[in-house]
């Protein structure tokens, strides 16, 4: 075994093609592992540390499935004299064959297992159990190192019970672990499991349980956090174009709302790429296209009729602030102010018709004391606007915590029918200071009141998360 120095070490070891791979990427919290449906794509081992904040907490090693495992165990049974010489014959079985050329990924394999760490059996829980199993898990036991099992199910048959039977006979440790489906405290529950192996690393992994979980509130203030720099930044933007004397106003709107909507999509999109890397998942593909009801864009009208407050909640949120659900936005033209916007309240009646985001995003024209007039538009007084806006990001933050780096499908967001925002779950206290937050963030100029309320903001996110 290791010293107490040194961090744990978990071989994972296994059939050709039983997810071994998974397993790692998962534990080690790395997309980069390679994963493929194509037999043998792991031909050699490969160390992934579980780092954080510069220390290694643990270490998985990726291992090339065995191929050839009845011919070891009969090798091994030949030259077997008394069970307490196992450990060597197969150190000795090692030592003969490696450079025979035969039996290559066994002794590659069983290299890192000789050397101390402890063995992770991976098995896929999805196809029934096959004897020539066995020879995989005699040999494990001939090494007498500490061994868990874990049901690894790919596929949609259950065979479960079937292999427990079975692999209770070699493993004092068996439990089902899907690594595409594992959330992060599935992960947690696994590890402590894992103490259980080896009481000179329990120690270790409760360390590792801990950095973990402080870790883990970490990314959630991080995030928080860029949540509330994003709403921040949408709800205070403000777009402006001077023209030409006697230019023509229409077409010149019309770009200026089209930079406008731009600007709020990327911001959107910067927060999410944030996000993505928070979490360790830069490679993850996301397919906008299949967001929904988070919508493909923020634009996109199916999310304001999904999405935010409803007419009631956000009649009652507005009138406890003491301030009236009106209008989107207002013009300016030659310096005088007209509430244009479409009254939002009891006379609307779905919400999908709450807000037209052409008028959302009307272009106020403003005087001409400096050559032409000056195109102006922002911010977004919207009343529903900020709670469309924090639903996505909330909704697209569950969706990439709790996603298992083994997964190489794209993201999607899972909803299911008829499923609101969270922000409609909130308490009306909550969604109160919220609303407050959104107001002085989109009314202040003053840069103190602005970053005390982005503050508060994230707190209040830190506590949603």
């Amino acid at each position: 075994m290791t010293t107490s120095s040194q961090p744990p070490v978990f071989v994972v070891v296994g059939h050709v093609n039983r997810g071994k791979s998974s397993i790692v990427s998962t534990l080690a919290a790395d997309e980069s592992v390679r994963i493929d449906a194509t037999p043998g794509t792991t031909r050699q081992c490969r160390s992934y540390p579980m780092r954080l904040n510069g220390q290694t907490l643990y270490v998985l090693v990726d291992t090339p499935g065995f191929e050839r495992a009845r011919h070891m165990l009969a090798w091994l049974r030949e030259r077997e004299t008394s069970t307490a010489d196992r450990r060597a014959l197969v150190r000795r079985f090692v030592d003969e064959h490696a450079r025979s050329g035969q039996f290559e990924q066994e002794i590659e394999l069983l290299r890192p297992i000789l050397d101390g760490g402890a063995i992770l059996y991976v098995v896929d829980g999805s196809i029934p159990f096959n004897p020539g199993h066995e020879a995989e898990m005699e040999i494990l036991r001939w090494t007498a190192q500490p061994r868990m099992a874990l049901i690894n199910p790919i596929g949609p048959a259950d065979h479960i019970s079937q292999w427990r039977a079975v692999l209770d006979q070699y493993f004092s440790l068996v439990r089902v672990f899907n690594a595409h489906r594992a959330d992060f405290e599935q992960r947690v529950r696994l590890l402590k499991t894992l103490r259980e192996l080896s009481d000179e690393w329990r120690p270790a992994i409760e360390h590792a349980i801990e950095a973990l979980r402080e870790g883990r509130r970490h990314d959630r203030r991080e995030s928080a956090g860029v949540i509330a720099d994003m709403m921040a930044d949408m709800l205070g933007l403000v777009e402006e174009k001077r023209l030409e004397v006697g230019e023509d106003v229409e077409p010149k709107k019309r770009e200026l709302s089209q930079k406008f909507r731009d600007r709020l999509r990327r911001r959107e999109q910067a927060a999410r790429q944030a996000i993505l890397q928070i979490y360790a998942h830069e490679r993850l593909e996301v397919m906008e296209s299949d967001l929904e009801p988070v919508g493909a864009d923020l634009f996109d009208m199916s999310t304001w009729s999904r999405l935010g407050l409803s007419r009631g909640q956000l009649a009652a949120t507005s009138a406890a602030m003491g301030a009236a659900v009106g209008g989107s936005i207002d013009f300016m033209v030659a310096g005088h102010s007209f509430m244009l916007g479409t009254v939002i309240g009891g006379a609307v009646g779905a919400a999908s018709s709450w807000l037209a985001w052409d008028r959302l995003t009307q272009v106020r024209v403003l005087g001409q004391t400096l050559g032409g007039p000056l195109l102006q538009i922002g911010p977004i007084r919207e009343p529903n606007f900020p709670w469309v806006v924090l639903d996505r990001a909330l909704l697209y933050h569950e969706a990439v915590a709790g996603r298992a780096h083994a997964r190489r499908d794209p993201l999607k967001i899972e909803t299911g029918e008829g499923r609101e925002g969270p922000t409609s779950k909130l308490e009306s206290s909550a969604r109160r200071r919220l609303q407050d937050c959104f107001e002085r963030l989109r009314k202040h100029k003053d840069p103190l009141t602005i970053e005390h309320a982005r503050e508060d903001l994230a707190r209040i996110v830190e506590e949603m998360i």
